[in-house]
Order: structure tokens, then C-alpha cells, then sequence
């Protein structure tokens, strides 16, 4: 680490908090890769490779936009992500919905997301209004897009992975901002 430190200092001329955003930003990305990596093993060796990479190829993009529950710990966040997936696939998949149901199901989800994004870290500084509203767009588009798939598949056995990824990622998104409203309360 001093190495990269001694880097952004010397020859890329950054100050303390840009070095430190960096290391932040690094510390993330070899977090979140480690997560999916350890959790692609387990469902590669229990045989539910396919349920697993379609899953993650929804809720990554609707994550990464719309934020949800965070975790200050490494640990918790993994077996929460980990809890997640497993949820997903051993547990809800197994439930099919009517495809009128999920169409309204699909159309709340949309709303909510909309509504609630982007939920993030309390750690990450407030965001202007200009891209709150951006990132609510992206949001939005990225559930449609989602459930869309998600519809024109019905029929397919990953069906019921996409959809109930997309409505456990609404359901985090209530969560996460009914703690964080209950948080602003109390510290009131």
C-alpha cells in the first residue's frame, strides 16, 4: 500500500483526500470482486452456476445505481450478499408467480425503485439534486429493462431467478431507507 500511497503522491501530485478516495474506491472493487468470486464458487460446485451469473447480472447494474443496505464490515456484507443469493435460488425460485401478478409485481418494483434511489453509504457525501434525479432515471430504466427480460422469458426456468432478485432488491431498498429515516428521527 505504501507503494501506490508513495505513487499518487510523487508522481501523480494528489493530495491526502484524493489519495484517500482512491484507496477507498480500490479497497471497494477488490471487495466486491473477492465476494463474487467465493460466492461463484459455491454455486458452481451446488450446480446453480446459471441461477447465480443471472442473478448478479440484474441486481449488479440496479446496485450499483439505486445503493441499498450497507454493512461497515467486510464479513456482514459477504453474508448478507451471500444470504442473498442463496435466498434467491434455494428459496424463492422455487415459487412462481401468475404472469399477471408479476407484471403488477414488476410495476411496483419500477415505482420504488424510482422513489427510494440511490440509497447510499452513510459515509459518501449527499449528492446533488441534479444527479439524484439522473441516477433516479437510471434506475427506473434499469428495472424496466430488467423486468422486461425477465417477462419475455416467463416461460424459462431463470425466469423466476430474475424476477424475485428484482423484488428482494426493492424490498433492500425499503429496508434501507426506512432504517435510514428512522436514524434521521432519532438523532433529532
Amino acid at each position: 500500500m505504501n507503494i501506490l500511497t508513495d505513487y499518487m503522491t510523487n508522481e501523480m501530485k494528489l493530495n491526502l483526500k484524493e489519495q484517500k478516495f482512491i484507496i477507498f474506491k480500490l479497497k471497494c472493487i477488490v471487495y466486491d470482486l473477492s465476494k463474487f468470486v467465493i460466492i461463484l464458487l459455491f454455486f458452481c460446485f451446488t450446480g446453480n452456476l446459471n441461477e447465480y451469473l443471472f442473478a448478479v447480472m440484474i441486481s449488479v447494474p440496479l446496485r450499483t445505481q439505486s445503493g441499498g443496505l450497507h454493512f461497515k464490515h467486510y464479513w456482514s456484507c459477504f453474508l448478507f450478499s451471500f444470504g442473498y443469493f442463496v435466498f434467491v435460488i434455494y428459496g424463492l425460485q422455487r415459487i412462481i408467480l401468475p404472469f399477471s401478478l408479476l407484471i403488477l409485481f414488476m410495476a411496483v418494483c419500477a415505482i420504488i425503485n424510482f422513489a427510494l434511489s440511490p440509497i447510499q453509504s452513510a459515509s459518501r457525501p449527499s449528492l446533488p439534486d441534479a444527479e439524484r434525479h439522473s441516477i433516479k432515471q437510471k434506475t427506473f430504466m434499469i428495472t424496466v429493462y430488467s423486468a422486461v427480460i425477465v417477462l419475455l422469458f416467463y416461460h424459462t426456468p431463470l425466469a423466476a431467478t430474475g424476477y424475485w432478485t428484482i423484488i428482494l432488491h426493492s424490498l433492500q431498498l425499503l429496508i434501507a431507507y426506512f432504517i435510514r429515516k428512522g436514524g434521521e428521527k432519532h438523532e433529532q
